[in-house]
């Protein structure tokens, strides 16, 4: 008698995280979702009880098993990660939930619920920190004034604008009026927009850092700016000096180097010692008359030349002549002028931190900004609806030589406002600034 033994086909599953890790499986159409939880909690460190499983936008129940609830091969799961753990003593599921005056209902479970978004502390601490210093109080009844005040605020400013609507309406034929009512609703869409943002996709309001390794040249260690923007791979006269390097510079190559204004070009270092992760490379330098803050920008010639790839994913410069891989360098790590707290490659830290920088409620102390509290967390953000949130001009810049500035960035095709806040970014260095908007800043 012969026996036939018949397996069952695996499935391969694609799992994705908050945090866009991506995890393969293997496992058998009858696993049960409890199981397979078991899987990716050893894979991504969530605990079975925090993960929620979502195919196909319906969530997976713990008793079903993958082929009940309709999971093939190949098919891709989302694992969220579930943030209302536990009940609060009034029996809500929302941590973040408000009486009608904006106190919280339990606030011992919404300061926990605050304090463990990290993103959500650090526009605290910088935009509102009377709030963030009562939510680190063990004592909420601070916090508490703090909600009801902002509250209020807020329903004042709603009041004062829907006040100001009827006043306008009371004569429909003046056209006059008619303006302003359009630029008040106009203002008040922005300002729902924004907070959807806020709420949805706060990580866009977060700091973003510009691209740094650290290199070698002629034996000096410097940290080099890595910009696929630049066509040429440039430093500063100064930096040759400094680095040992004028006395290789040949002078016939000199020129002028156009993009925001002009630069003379004094010359170009043909061959210098560069050296990357330990490996020395050839590299060709444009040396550039006028001092800049960046000491060193690796350009796109070089990147070509060494088939470099930006792995953002993995945080590294990858490499290909050499077989090495550079890992960009953290905040910490940075050049003094490059780093977030002093306005470069830090979106936040102009007036939009603030929402154009609107005024503090009066007698509170507190900005009068809206706090949303939706889902998981709460984030703030100043909506002053008299406030057209312009950047703040460039630090230390005059306001002529600001304009002048501005008409250059915006010759070049980009929208005034955008070139005001990356001036201001980049503490009112035009090759700086033209560099964060040709890289979408």
């Amino acid at each position: 008698m012969r026996v036939h033994h018949h397996t069952t086909a695996r499935m391969h599953l694609t799992v994705t995280t908050e945090d866009d890790k991506i995890v393969t499986v293997e496992v058998d159409p009858g696993t049960e979702v409890l199981n397979l939880k078991a899987i990716l909690e050893a894979e991504t460190g969530v605990s079975c009880q925090a993960q929620v499983l979502l195919h196909n936008g319906k969530e997976l129940g713990d008793g079903s098993t993958l082929v009940a609830a309709g999971v093939g091969d190949g098919d891709l799961v989302m694992l969220l990660r579930r943030r209302q753990q536990a009940s609060t003593a009034r029996g809500s599921s929302n941590p973040t939930a408000l009486h009608s005056d904006g106190s919280a209902v339990d606030p011992g479970a919404f300061q926990a619920q605050i304090r463990q978004d990290a993103h959500t502390m650090r526009q605290l601490e910088s935009g509102n920190p009377q709030l963030h210093s009562a939510i680190l109080n063990p004592d909420p009844s601070a916090m508490q004034t703090l909600l009801r005040m902002s509250h209020q605020a807020r329903q004042q400013a709603e009041a004062a604008r829907n006040a100001e609507i009827d006043l306008l309406n009371a004569d429909p034929f003046d056209t006059e009026a008619q303006a302003k009512i359009e630029e008040q609703i106009r203002l008040q869409n922005v300002d729902a927009n924004y907070e959807t943002a806020m709420d949805t996709t706060p990580e866009a309001f977060g700091s973003v850092i510009m691209l740094y390794v650290d290199i070698t040249v002629n034996g000096h260690a410097i940290k080099a700016f890595i910009d696929s923007g630049a066509q040429m791979t440039i430093m500063s006269l100064g930096c040759a000096q400094r680095l040992g390097l004028e006395r290789l510079i040949d002078k016939r190559f000199m020129g002028v180097a156009k993009g925001v204004g002009t630069q003379k070009i004094i010359g170009k270092v043909h061959q210098a010692p560069i050296s990357v992760a330990g490996v020395l490379m050839p590299c060709a330098i444009t040396v550039l008359e006028k001092e800049q803050d960046m000491d060193f920008i690796w350009g796109l010639d070089m990147l070509k030349r060494h088939q470099c790839v930006i792995d953002l994913e993995k945080n590294v410069l990858r490499i290909g002549t050499i077989d090495k891989t550079c890992t960009f360098l953290g905040e910490h790590e940075l050049p003094a002028f490059a780093r977030p707290a002093n306005g470069a490659g830090d979106g936040e830290k102009t007036d939009a931190t603030n929402g154009g920088g609107g005024g503090a409620a009066s007698g509170s102390g507190i900005s009068s900004d809206p706090i949303q509290l939706a889902g998981d967390g709460l984030v703030g953000g100043n909506t002053d609806s008299n406030d057209q949130g312009a950047p703040a001009p460039a630090p230390g810049a005059a306001p002529a030589d600001l304009e002048s500035k501005v008409a250059k960035l915006v010759e070049l095709g980009f929208d005034r406002a955008k070139c005001l806040q990356a001036l201001a970014s980049s503490d009112g260095n035009e090759e700086y600034a033209a560099s964060l908007l040709f890289s979408g800043f």
